[in-house]
Parts: C-alpha cells; sequence; structure tokens
C-alpha cells in the first residue's frame, strides 16, 4: 500500500452538516478548500493503487450524499492553452496537431478540445523540457485522474441509467 494524492470536486460550499458527513464517512485524509462556487477536496489515500483510491473515496462520497462533479483539473484543453502550456507559440502548437511539424502522433482533438495528459505525454518523449521531463509515473497518474475525472462525468450525465452506462463499456 502506499499514499495516493489526487483532489476530487464538488459542486457548492459545504456547509456545517455536509462536512460532518464528510468526516463521517472516513474523509480524515482530506482537506476541503472552497473555491468560488465549489469545494475542492484534497485526499491523501493509502491505497494499492490510484484507481482503488479513487474509487473508494467516490464510494464514501455516495455514501455520504455528496455527489462529486469532477476529479482533479478540468483535463481538456484548447491549442491556446496547450501553447501557453508548454512554452511556444499558437502556431507552433497548429503545426505540430495538424501533423505538419514534428514527429507526427499529436493527440487527437474532439471538437477541438485536447486531453492534456495526453498531450503532455507526447511532449514527454518529443520535447521533454517543455513539460518539466515528468517521470513516467507522473505521467501515468495524470493519465488515470483525467480518466476518472471524464468517467465521473459520465456517470453524472447516465445518472438513473446506470446499466445503460455499464452497457457501453466492454467487458
Amino acid at each position: 500500500m502506499s499514499i495516493h494524492d489526487f483532489t476530487l470536486v464538488i459542486d457548492g460550499a459545504l456547509d456545517d452538516d455536509e462536512l460532518d458527513a464528510l468526516y463521517e464517512a472516513g474523509f480524515d485524509d482530506s482537506t476541503p478548500e472552497v473555491e468560488s462556487d465549489r469545494t475542492l477536496l484534497h485526499i491523501s489515500r493509502d491505497a494499492p493503487s490510484l484507481p482503488v483510491a479513487i474509487a473508494s473515496a467516490l464510494r464514501a462520497l455516495d455514501r455520504a450524499g455528496l455527489p462529486v462533479s469532477g476529479v482533479g483539473s478540468p483535463d481538456l484543453v484548447e491549442l491556446p492553452v496547450i501553447a501557453e502550456r508548454v512554452g511556444r507559440s499558437r502556431e507552433s502548437i497548429r503545426l505540430l496537431a495538424a501533423g505538419r511539424r514534428g514527429p507526427g502522433g499529436f493527440p487527437a482533438a474532439r471538437e477541438g478540445l485536447y486531453s492534456w495528459a495526453a498531450v503532455r505525454e507526447w511532449f514527454a518523449h518529443y520535447a521533454p523540457a517543455t513539460v518539466g521531463s515528468p517521470p513516467a509515473e507522473e505521467l501515468h497518474q495524470e493519465r488515470v485522474i483525467a480518466a476518472a475525472d471524464h468517467l465521473v462525468q459520465a456517470r453524472n450525465l447516465m445518472r438513473g441509467h446506470a446499466e445503460e452506462l455499464r452497457e457501453l463499456l466492454p467487458s
């Protein structure tokens, strides 16, 4: 077992009763932070893996009646955000994405949005210094958190239709 750090997002600021419910649900490994109209729940959980840690926290929040709206920071970004994060011009990023520069294989967009976890991993191989030369484990954790965020959003979208959501997932 090891400690895994991640953040869950809850819409709205938690009141005193909800904070009590949070700790009664076993969140003594977390620190809530209110940011605008949402609560960020920073968690350091002892578990065999990051997916297990995230899943156990999601189940506990469900039992406490506190709906999660996301995991970590939003993963989907546009090309200008990528350019800013890697310190390149928008045109340079556009050409990389179009396959007209660089080694090719730039992560595909979906309706103009790119997975930052996938883009950062691509840059880690193509130009590591642009993303701080992250270790492979850090890149893997980012992908797990991004995938968990997408799954939480899908779960929220399909609330009340859980069986249909299961049918969408290959066995």
